[in-house]
């Protein structure tokens, strides 16, 4: 039986790599050997302990810009890497919002991409994780330009509540200033509804469109059930809730703030002489909610705007069903894509959404109550003895930001600085923000179809690999890109620009690198969701690091079958960087790596 009971005991490496690769994007080997030794308890302290950033918003790098200062471009020059959102740095006076950057006409939102992968594979707690998860249930994608201001923001507002207040967090978006912009919610106005975000809200934000299944109190399915959430009368009622609210797109200092509780950031502006302030009536599906007439006496225009927002969505959450929705999402992102439904196999759904569903809403909607008990269950671990229990670990498919990011860590790869290594060098291809952009958005995500935030193209339900079912993370890794994913050593970690050491990475990692059974056993350990067989390990081996011959190696008076790399591994130990021997090893150990990050249990986590 599926079970949401607590995983009991020490984790060891094998769970302690599974947890980290589902929650973190910052994979080492010494993370992994530090939470071998927890216990569930003590792994979900450290994740949902907060990680110091590096930088709390994206910098511009030295040179010459284009600032709009009063309306008028200005060419200044800035001598060190400086803030462009929040914070104006001392010099010069005045620092505006940057129009052009310093390499001619790179798009604003580069930096703030960048900016965000680069604390992303820094952090070690959950954070991330969460706030991406977030991204791809309230999915409001980049546009090419112009809205970095805004997109931070927004990308903020999921940070904040990522392990909090997830119903505030519904009302906050549906107000933010990017979802507004993105789903037409700042020209509905009354007696010119737009429907767009009141549909986007039911059917992909809180609740969807129709149940997978319906059980009745003893988890049995209950045949031809009406399987429909909601009705079009409840689209058209909230869009009328949803008037009124719009914003200044070049005012963003201007706007007000949502509330220290709230992160204190820029939310959207009301226009009562465009909100609908009749009466509303919803369906039976949301329990029949009647907002009445706006009575002057009661409150203000200003407040009974909001209030209705609020009702709104405390009929929709109070339906079982947006608690089920949000967790299958949680279970499709970090545990598991099949969710079966069928009547003889509904274990799943029984004892894991719905328990889960109960939990998160009797928890009022808090995140940290609801991803904790998920990933402390046994069920998370494979421990639980369920059907789908060896499907778990390795089970899904890695994202091509997952791929990126967490081999970024595990090999400990040098990505540029973006403060140290920001010196004017700002046309240089080592530079943090070209890296992230020509390296890993348009090399790795792009081609495999996962711009980080999206781009214009990108639908409001976000990408395929989370929603589309029965395929979801298989639509990863297909015909149109695995060229991509399987270009990654090519295009980034062997670029002799970023002076990455293969051979300093497996020195690092693995203890007698001399021996290729003792280097096959630790690599494969770090870098395969499960241990390797040993016919596994032997096909690499032979394949890279032996020639087919033996001979009597000195320090063991035997024939040996690996004297090939022995004895290469020992002229390399002593040999001068110019040594023909120092490029075999290289060659040859940059080829194992590739091999290994090619293969398929690499490719999965």
């Amino acid at each position: 039986m599926a079970s949401l009971d607590p995983y009991s005991g020490v984790l060891g490496l094998r769970l302690a790599k599974h947890l980290l690769r589902r929650t973190s994007f910052n994979i080492t080997k010494a993370r992994i050997e530090e939470f071998a030794s927890y216990n569930v308890n003590q792994a979900l302290n450290v994740l949902l302990a907060p990680s110091q950033k590096y930088l709390n918003q994206p910098v511009h790098y030295p040179g010459s810009c284009t600032v709009r200062i009063s309306g008028e471009d200005v060419q200044i020059n800035l001598t060190h890497p400086a803030p462009w959102i929040n914070d104006e740095p001392a010099e010069p006076d005045g620092f505006g919002v940057v129009k052009e950057n310093c390499s001619g006409k790179q798009k604003e939102n580069d930096f703030l991409t960048a900016w965000w992968m680069d604390e992303a594979r820094r952090d070690t707690s959950l954070r991330s994780k969460m706030t991406y998860f977030l991204f791809t249930n309230f999915t409001a994608p980049q546009k090419d330009n112009g809205d970095s201001s805004f997109y931070y923001d927004y990308l903020l507002l999921l940070e904040h509540f990522c392990l909090t207040d997830w119903k505030e967090l519904v009302f906050q978006v549906t107000v933010n200033p990017k979802m507004l912009d993105f789903l037409n919610g700042n020209l509905n106005v009354v007696n010119g509804y737009n429907e767009n975000y009141a549909r986007e809200l039911l059917e992909l934000y809180t609740i969807g469109v129709k149940k997978p299944v319906v059980l009745d109190q003893n988890g049995e399915m209950i045949p031809n059930a009406d399987p429909l959430n909601y009705n079009y009368q409840d689209i058209q009622e909230a869009a009328r809730v949803l008037t009124g609210w719009s914003f200044n797109k070049n005012d963003r200092n201007g706007l007000p703030k949502n509330g220290v509780e709230n992160g204190d950031l820029p939310t959207a502006n009301q226009y009562p002489g465009n909100h609908d302030f009749g009466q509303k009536q919803f369906s039976s599906y949301l329990s029949n909610l009647n907002i009445p007439a706006y009575d002057p006496e009661m409150e203000t225009q200003s407040e009974r705007m909001e209030s209705e927002i609020r009702m709104l969505i405390d009929a929709i959450l109070a339906q079982d069903e947006t608690a089920k929705y949000i967790c299958r999402k949680l279970y499709r992102f970090f545990v598991s894509r099949s969710i079966p439904n069928t009547e003889d196999n509904l274990e799943i759904e029984r004892d894991i959404i719905s328990p889960l569903a109960q939990t998160f809403r009797d928890s009022n909607y808090n995140l940290t109550t609801v991803i904790s008990k998920l990933l402390k269950s046994q069920h998370f671990f494979g421990a639980d003895g369920n059907e789908s229990t060896n499907e778990i670990i390795g089970g899904l498919v890695k994202s091509p930001l997952e791929l990126a990011l967490q081999t970024l860590t595990v090999t400990n790869f040098p990505v540029p600085d973006p403060i140290s290594d920001d010196q004017g060098n700002y046309t240089g291809e080592d530079h943090y923000k070209v890296f992230y952009l020509n390296y890993i958005t348009n090399k790795v995500l792009i081609p495999s179809a996962q711009p980080a935030f999206g781009n214009v193209n990108t639908p409001p339900a976000g990408f395929p690999a989370h929603y589309s079912g029965p395929t979801y993370d298989q639509s990863w890794f297909n015909a149109s890109t695995i060229i991509a994913r399987y270009d990654f050593c090519r295009n980034v970690l062997f670029k002799n620009i970023f002076n990455f050491n293969v051979v300093d990475f497996v020195e690092e990692n693995v203890s007698n690198p001399r021996d290729p059974d003792v280097m096959l056993d630790e690599l494969t350990d770090l870098l395969f969701p499960e241990s390797a067989s040993q016919s596994r390990k032997n096909y690499f081996i032979e394949t890279f690091l032996f020639d087919g011959g033996s001979l009597i190696i000195v320090d063991q008076p035997k024939t040996h079958p690996y004297y090939y790399w022995h004895d290469l591994w020992g002229s390399y130990k002593s040999s001068s960087p110019s040594n023909r021997t120092v490029r075999d090893v290289n060659n040859i150990l940059k080829s194992l790596v590739e091999a290994l990050l090619w293969s398929q249990e690499y490719q999965t986590t």
